[in-house]
């Protein structure tokens, strides 16, 4: 239902601002431990299923372009940031010079921009966060 896919944005938008804030620590963790609260491992964050979430959200748009282009923002940051969690797990056993942290600083861009793009979600279907 739509109340249900509103909680659940709720809870996604909770889930990437909790890896944000606690970022550092997450990231010790490795690349898979940062790709959970991504929701691209695993099923036990808030931001897993967020694609069909914001589907299901559509429909409640003021102005259906912008939320279309907002949503898709949202989706293309979670997509880079996991692909650069997923190059810091293999980058220290390459030939690579390139530290894993470079791909956590990615990573955190990506996710930053995330959130600014489920605000936008947000303010176009009227939903406090």
């Amino acid at each position: 239902t739509i109340d249900e896919a509103k909680a659940r944005f709720s809870q996604a938008r909770e889930s990437i601002q909790y890896l944000l804030d606690n970022y550092d620590e997450i990231c010790r963790g490795g690349g898979d431990n940062v790709r959970r609260y991504l929701g691209t491992v695993g099923t036990s964050s808030g931001m897993y299923g967020i694609v069909k979430v914001m589907k299901i959200l559509a429909e409640q748009a003021n102005d259906l372009m912008e939320y279309t282009e907002a949503a898709s923002d949202v989706e293309q940051s979670v997509q880079q940031a996991d692909g650069s969690a997923y190059m810091a797990i293999f980058v220290t056993t390459s030939s690579s010079s390139t530290p894993p942290e470079k791909y956590f600083s990615d990573a955190k861009v990506e996710i930053k921009r995330c959130i600014k793009s489920m605000d936008e979600v947000a303010a176009q279907i009227n939903l406090k966060l």
